[in-house]
């Protein structure tokens, strides 16, 4: 079994949820007493927040590249972001660090493609919906185009995210918020949606009967695992 470096989430509930994927996957393939090999470097994401809120670019890729070294010298064989949105610096850190990194878009854009879908939904944090780390991996690997949400909608999207999932809580108005945003996506033209974010994971029951939903979280705990046992899942 391979050694999973898990590179913590913008908030520890993220990084509890890969923690916990892990090892539910890895029992399903090995059998209830046993669990995933993971080597955990939690990030102080105080001063990550700092310099994201002051657009200090190079001290967000240098504290991650800081800690994904850290899982090199560990023994990690490969590294997994427990966070959406800092994937749009995955190369930066995985060039600094020399450990390879599992991307979060890869296992989605696996699943878009053999669904055959041709328009996807990604509501998440406003870096994860305006940024290109997303949509130019769909476009190539999977050959399906992104519909973003309007800036008043992805503002409070980002908002729910930060200053209410963040801490533990939602709204009843927020969860109806997401509701109704996630239907107007589908009138868009949206054939599913792409959750793009952890948070968001652990408070939408999708219905999929309405619209087919990617759990990120779920689906790229799940290939890590793969990779870590080099199996074939179902």
């Amino acid at each position: 079994m391979k050694l999973i470096g898990l590179l913590g989430g913008l908030g520890w509930e993220s990084t509890s949820l890969y923690y916990r994927m892990l090892n539910e996957f890895t029992q399903r393939q090995l059998g209830e007493r046993q669990a995933a090999r993971v080597l955990l470097h939690s990030v102080n994401n105080g001063v990550v927040s700092d310099a994201i809120n002051k657009g200090d670019v190079d001290q967000v890729i240098s504290v991650r590249s800081d800690a994904a070294r850290s899982l090199k010298d560990g023994g990690a064989d490969f590294m997994v972001m427990a966070s959406n949105s800092m994937h749009q610096y995955a190369e930066d850190i995985e060039q600094a660090s020399g450990l390879e990194l599992l991307h979060i878009s890869d296992p989605i854009s696996t699943e878009v493609r053999q669904a055959g879908h041709q328009t996807v939904a990604l509501p998440g944090t406003r870096q994860t919906m305006e940024g290109d780390f997303y949509s130019e991996r769909l476009q190539t690997q999977a050959g399906a185009e992104g519909i973003a949400p309007e800036l008043s909608e992805r503002v409070e999207v980002d908002r729910v995210i930060v200053e209410e999932l963040g801490r533990g809580v939602m709204q009843i108005g927020s969860r109806e918020f997401i509701g109704e945003l996630i239907r107007k996506l589908g009138d868009r033209g949206a054939e599913a949606v792409i959750l793009g974010c952890s948070e968001l994971t652990s408070v939408i029951t999708p219905d999929r009967a309405a619209i087919q939903f990617y759990d990120t979280t779920r689906l790229h705990a799940k290939a890590a695992v793969k990779r870590a046992l080099e199996v074939t899942y179902a």
